[in-house]
């Protein structure tokens, strides 16, 4: 039989084993199995071009196509600066391939880029117009009249100023009329990026960095902002819309500030978690070393449709690839711009930030890091254990007292 101590001991024990095992399960829980994924990445720039229509061009002309492959499916991703910078995400079988007729597409014809076989899944983000815009009232945000200049994307002088790829990894960088700078980069596993805002990534999603640097302004009080379109490969249904959401996450480890990550999910990721998405922190650095006080928000407006897409999109890899059927697939675009009250508008620093993923399926939920686990243990594991050895403290010393009692 044990001894009052003994049990005590043991109910100590019991407690601090109860703290482990909850941690424990909230690690456990806030696992997603289907964005543990490892792929092998193969890149390549202007597959198949004829040396007649790529030889010239130099890093002017920049198509790289990566092949995400895992055990049971691919994925491909196009990063296309020929036209309207378009961001392709394909879900395909594993033998399945891109094909490009280079002469059609630069004529911007349609079919001019298919797989060998019918992707299951395709979602694409473009990039169709940037804004700048005069902000006299200070709020930070791009109002239906607001005054302001347009930027035609397609129109910018591309020059690829980096390309790096093994098969962990894949980095491009391009800068377009040094104004304007692009880096791109696509994952085999799921981690945290390197640079702020350190978005959370998997092998199912690419991501994409801008920064606005040093562009000669047109108002007194400018501040800018991109209008993004998405293509996605299902039907245009009357009241089936993007969604916007907003998440919090748990801690701000990685971003320090900011606990809210919003999603922009097509119907099919919100009902059965096999759409697109794009994720972001809702949050824009002005300076290139980039941490809490060099923040500013950001703001989107709701996704609405494009009024005749294949017209829209005529300049792009998404028609290249759908031409006139575009008006029949669901195509919605939104806009966002940086910036809020009081932050001295763009003119302050000359420098602006946007950081976001693409990806298919479901955004990554964030998970509780072991520094974390261990912070939050030690903070509520050491005060219990002083809890519990102090009560066992006092019992022993009380029971001691008494004449004949064993401890």
């Amino acid at each position: 039989m044990l001894s009052i101590g003994g049990r005590l001991q043991h109910t100590v024990l019991g407690y601090l084993l109860l703290v482990l095992v909850a941690f424990a399960g909230v690690a456990l829980c806030s696992s997603d199995k289907s964005s543990d994924i490892e792929r092998k990445l193969t890149a390549r720039l202007n597959p198949d071009c004829p040396e007649d229509v790529c030889a010239s061009e130099g890093n002017a002309l920049t198509l790289i196509h990566i092949r995400a492959d895992s055990d049971l499916d691919t994925i491909h991703y196009v990063w296309d600066f020929t036209g309207k910078p378009t961001i392709l995400v394909a879900l395909t079988r594993k033998n399945a391939s891109l094909k490009i007729n280079w002469y059609d597409f630069l004529d911007a014809k349609p079919s001019s880029v298919q797989f060998s076989e019918t992707p299951i899944y395709t979602f694409m983000t473009v990039i169709n117009r940037i804004f700048q815009f005069d902000d006299p009232e200070d709020k930070g945000m791009l109002g239906e009249n607001a005054t302001l200049f347009v930027y035609d994307p397609h129109e910018f002088s591309y020059n690829r100023t980096l390309l790096w790829f093994n098969e962990k990894d894949v980095i491009a960088a391009l800068n377009a009329n040094n104004d304007f700078l692009f880096k791109l980069n696509a994952f085999s596993t799921r981690d945290h990026g390197m640079d702020f805002p350190h978005l959370l990534h998997t092998s199912n999603s690419t991501q994409v960095d801008i920064v606005f640097n040093n562009v000669s302004t047109k108002f007194d009080r400018p501040r800018f902002a991109m209008e993004l379109l998405f293509v996605v490969s299902e039907q245009a249904v009357s009241g089936t819309d993007f969604q916007i959401t907003k998440r919090r996450s748990l801690d701000d480890e990685h971003t320090p500030g900011i606990f809210e990550i919003i999603d922009v999910l097509s119907p099919g990721a919100f009902k059965f978690s096999t759409g697109g998405y794009i994720e972001y922190r809702p949050v824009s650095y002005t300076h290139p070393e980039r941490d809490v006080s060099t923040s500013t928000e950001t703001h989107q407006s709701e996704p609405k449709a494009v009024e005749y897409p294949a017209d829209a999109l005529n300049a792009t890899l998404a028609y290249a690839i759908y031409g006139q059927k575009l008006d029949t697939l669901l195509v919605q675009g939104m806009n966002i711009s940086f910036g809020f009250s009081g932050d001295g508008f763009y003119t302050k620093s000359n420098y602006t930030t946007l950081t976001f993923q693409v990806g298919f399926g479901m955004p990554p939920p964030e998970r509780l890091s072991a520094f974390v686990l261990i912070v939050a243990g030690i903070g509520i594991g050491l005060p219990l254990a002083m809890l519990v050895f102090g009560g066992f403290y006092i019992c022993t010393r009380k029971l001691r007292n008494r004449p004949g009692t064993r401890v």
